[in-house]
């Protein structure tokens, strides 16, 4: 009975939140002939998680996103989003500013100031030359870009066709969020508040990208200096027995090159990344190695069939064996950090082989598509898939079912988390 109320909770919210999003649009329509002040949209949608057990999250959504109309010298754009989640006993109701930035307009110049999410990449899905934009890892969604996680970015671009040239600086850090619960460590160890960077000048992200996009050809020169967006495990001793772990971020500069192009009818992709972290801060555990990144991908549609094939690779020069020759707590905590941070940044070995599948195929006079994402890592035999189906009952009405799972022996990232993010998961969604 009690899941029963919650389907019902979940269709009244989502009755409420459309009918107001109904009102709103009425009164921004304009007489005919003349241009609206605003335009209003998003969606409503209602899901529901759950593994072979338990329900992982139960939840009514609402976004709204409201864009100005273009003047000559900019527009305005927020997307606010609204959900509702039914964790066991306790109903949170939770208000998120997504998006919300000025766009000025002066020439060739265009700035761009505000709450944003700033995508660096053409690879499909696995872009090491995005680093700009943190992940939630934690969130339960069919759609993978709400993991994507918003920054307060003042960006400047300059165009002189068919190049654009950004500046952006990032003035406050924002950590992705990992994806498992705080470990457990052994007694004597217990976690404290996270460190992260001040929100100072000097500690300031900063990056540039100069970009070409013509027809036959599209692709990018990056360049990021700053605090990296993925945090680490750091530990410090209390006393000779005792010790504190807790998250914090490493300074790091990352060059990377990225584009798409076409060969008859297949589609090539490719992204390549360099990264350096800050010698300085080598002492410390939570700190990854240097690292080069490579993601090279193919794509080819057959009608209404399309896949995506990539190969997805890392080289980690100079990588140490992690064998213990000191049995004392300081060098055990040391180490099973290490094995830790080496596994949040994949870098348990010096080479890294990995490949992803996409396939995709619509139905039924395209209103039924089946997808399928899998990844699998070739050196730890690490596998993750999500097989996901949407049916279009309208234009603007769909249902969706499907899961993620993850798989991986002991030892591996993807063991940790098949505990927590296994789940299969259904969706209704109404669009506006």
């Amino acid at each position: 009975m009690r899941y029963v109320n919650i389907l019902f909770g979940l269709l009244f919210t989502s009755t409420c939140l459309f009918s107001q999003s109904l009102f709103e649009s009425a009164l921004s329509s304009t007489p005919d002939g003349e241009e609206k002040p605003f335009i209003l949209n998003g969606y409503i949608r209602s899901d529901v998680f759950a593994n072979e057990t338990d329900y992982r999250t139960v939840y009514a959504e609402t976004s709204l996103k409201l864009e100005t109309k273009s003047y000559k010298f900019g527009n305005a754009f927020t997307d606010i989003r609204c959900i509702k989640k039914f964790i066991g006993e306790n109903e949170v109701i939770d208000v998120n500013l997504r998006e919300a930035y000025v766009n000025l307009y002066w020439g060739r110049f265009d700035f761009r100031i505000g709450q944003q999410i700033i995508v660096w990449g053409r690879a499909d899905g696995f872009n090491p030359t995005n680093n700009l934009t943190p992940y939630d890892y934690t969130v339960f969604s069919p759609d993978e870009d709400d993991k994507r996680l918003s920054n307060f970015v003042v960006k400047g671009t300059y165009n002189f066709h068919p190049f654009k040239f950004s500046a952006n600086w990032v003035p406050v850090y924002k950590p992705s969020v990992l994806p498992f619960e705080k470990a457990e460590f052994s007694d004597g160890v217990t976690w404290s508040n996270s460190e992260y960077p001040e929100p100072k000048i000097n500690k300031s992200n900063y990056a540039f990208n100069l970009s070409i996009e013509k027809v036959a050809f599209e692709g990018s020169l990056s360049y990021f200096n700053g605090y990296h967006k993925l945090p680490g495990i750091q530990f410090q001793a209390i006393d000779s027995l005792n010790y504190s772990v807790f998250l914090s971020a490493h300074h790091t500069q990352i060059s990377g090159f990225d584009f798409s192009t076409a060969i008859g009818s297949y589609g090539i992709r490719g992204e390549f990344a360099f990264s350096i972290p800050t010698e300085k801060e080598k002492q410390f555990e939570s700190i990854p190695n240097r690292q080069f990144e490579y993601t090279l991908g193919i794509d080819r549609e057959w009608g209404d069939f399309n896949l995506i094939a990539q190969y997805i690779g890392k080289y980690v020069p100079g990588l140490e064996d992690l064998s213990i020759t000191d049995s004392s707590n300081l060098s055990q905590y040391s180490n099973k950090l290490k094995v830790w941070n080496r596994m949040i940044y994949a870098q348990q070995n010096d080479w890294s082989n990995s490949i992803s599948l996409r396939p995709l195929i619509s139905l039924l006079h395209q209103t039924l598509s089946c997808e399928f994402l899998g990844l699998y890592n070739l050196n730890t035999k690490e596998l993750y898939f999500k097989p996901k189906a949407t049916y279009n009952l309208s234009d603007n009405i769909s249902f969706s079912a499907g899961a993620q799972i993850y798989s991986g022996p002991e030892g591996t990232l993807f063991y940790i988390l098949k505990k927590g993010l296994n789940v299969g998961f259904i969706e209704c969604k109404v669009s506006f």
